[in-house]
């Protein structure tokens, strides 16, 4: 029964430290690395907010044993945040690597995946 109270604060955690990533990235990058993300750091902040909302959504303990739907929503919810995020990189900056749109497609061909 504790272990189950120690992996929901872990994966609150996660969600919260994931929802500051994605709102206030330079904050908490001052606070853990004593410098703003600069640059490409900025969207790479981002996207680890969005994995580490994911993860603490998929690490959340579901009240039924042995469901996986939680596990699939944090896989879903992380999926469909890199295809928007990916995508609006590759719309909106300059930041553009020779597979960003590839891995636009990989996510959102998981995501629609994930919905069957």
């Amino acid at each position: 029964m504790k272990n189950r109270y120690v992996v929901m604060a872990a994966a609150w955690l996660e969600i919260i430290v994931g929802a500051t990533f994605l709102t206030v990235p330079d904050i908490l990058s001052r606070l853990l690395f004593a410098a703003t993300p600069d640059g490409v750091g900025l969207p790479l902040a981002r996207f680890a907010g969005i994995a580490l909302a994911a993860l603490g959504i998929a690490c959340h303990p579901a009240k039924a044993t042995g469901s996986n739907r939680i596990a699939v929503l944090g896989l879903f919810f992380f999926n469909v945040g890199a295809t928007i995020f990916c995508g609006w990189m590759a719309i909106a900056t300059s930041f553009r690597g020779l597979l960003l749109w590839p891995v636009v497609i990989l996510h959102a061909v998981i995501a629609t995946a994930l919905l069957s």
